[in-house]
């Protein structure tokens, strides 16, 4: 019986304190309540521009409340509430602005919402998909060639090595209404272009163009531009296409042994600033670069921008040294940054990049 009586104390005591607990949390969780926590704004376009939202809250205690403070997520996320401090009963909103500027993609920002009512806070969230308006072809192909266009007139091709050929594709759109008959002109040695079928563009249409360069037409180094005349309809465009890629010398048919006796350039100083110059003003950079190779290095083409002139050897020994003296006169002011680029016989290093830096004024 004792034990009995013992058991259902423990038991009063044990549902007192759960009610007593259940109590506690209903009454810290009184404060601001909002009519909902999310908003999703659905499906938006980016050209649109800032979206907003309001979350409409009460406050259900019996205290003032006070919002401190709502952090964002994210800083295209602008929050705007009350300063003063909501009375018992009273209603107020948060209101919030989406930049809407960083689309396409799905979205879901948050808002860190806190108040004098409880340490723990309230978040709130705006969810949506932003996405591109459609554009015209005429937008997405700017550049043209009379009734025909493409994205741009010159398609970068990338590496490629001496001896070998390498394809690649771009899209041609006729922004007419009417068919147009694609052809090609004049065409440096080494391109060929695809037509489509018959020759023919169908209005408001687009097609795939195929290109090939193959390297063994002509023997160029280093950032080589093949070309090709358009023509629409048998009329020569103004502009041309342009293939671009950077051709390098073909180490394929190396044996590892042959590698690992080849030529090699290391540069004892790969840049030079020469401080702050005047317009017109002619300063000579020097870069004492090696072979520490076991065969003798061969220098196919050095590359530079106008403003640069060079000298340097075209061969160097196995073990030999050498200089490379580039005069910079600057024609711009401001920052300038001069990219020189060798193009040579070594495996490991069939580009090196040198620079000159400094400040025009």
């Amino acid at each position: 019986m004792k034990r009995f009586l013992h058991i259902l104390m423990l038991t009063a005591a044990f549902i007192i304190a759960e009610v007593s607990h259940i109590q506690a949390q209903n009454s810290s969780e009184k404060g601001i309540e909002f009519n909902s926590r999310v908003h999703n704004f659905g499906k938006i376009s980016v050209a649109e521009g800032a979206k907003h939202c309001t979350f409409e809250f009460r406050n259900t205690s019996d205290k003032p409340i006070v919002i401190n403070n709502i952090i964002s997520s994210c800083g295209c996320t602008t929050p705007k509430w009350p300063k003063k401090p909501i009375m018992p009963g009273e209603s107020g909103k948060v209101e919030v602005t989406y930049l809407n500027d960083q689309g396409p993609y799905p979205f879901d920002k948050s808002l860190t919402v806190y108040t004098s009512a409880s340490s723990k806070p309230i978040i709130l969230r705006i969810t949506g998909l932003a996405y591109e308006n459609e554009r015209s072809m005429k937008e997405m192909f700017p550049m043209q060639f009379g009734p025909l266009a493409v994205k741009n007139y010159t398609i970068r091709g990338g590496q490629i090595n001496q001896g070998n050929t390498k394809r690649g594709n771009f899209t041609i759109a006729n922004l007419t209404g009417k068919d147009v008959r694609l052809s090609w002109g004049k065409i440096t040695p080494g391109l060929e272009l695809s037509l489509p079928e018959n020759g023919i563009i169908k209005g408001n249409s687009i097609a795939d163009i195929e290109w090939k360069i193959d390297t063994g037409a002509k023997k160029n180094w280093g950032n080589t531009k093949y070309s090709a005349e358009v023509l629409h309809n048998g009329t020569k465009a103004a502009n041309k296409i342009t293939v671009e890629v950077m051709i390098i010398d073909n180490f394929s048919s190396l044996t590892k042994e042959q590698k690992n006796k080849a030529s090699m350039v290391l540069a004892e100083n790969s840049s030079y600033n020469f401080g702050t110059a005047a317009k017109g003003k002619s300063t000579t950079a020097t870069f004492n670069l090696r072979n520490t190779g076991h065969s003798p290095l061969v220098i196919h083409k050095i590359e530079y921008p106008k403003d640069i002139t060079v000298k340097a050897p075209s061969t160097v020994e196995a073990g030999g040294k050498f200089t490379l003296e580039a005069t910079a006169t600057p024609t711009r002011t401001g920052e300038a940054i001069y990219t020189i680029t060798l193009i040579t016989n070594s495996p490991n290093r069939p580009l090196v990049n040198l620079f000159v830096t400094g400040t025009v004024k």
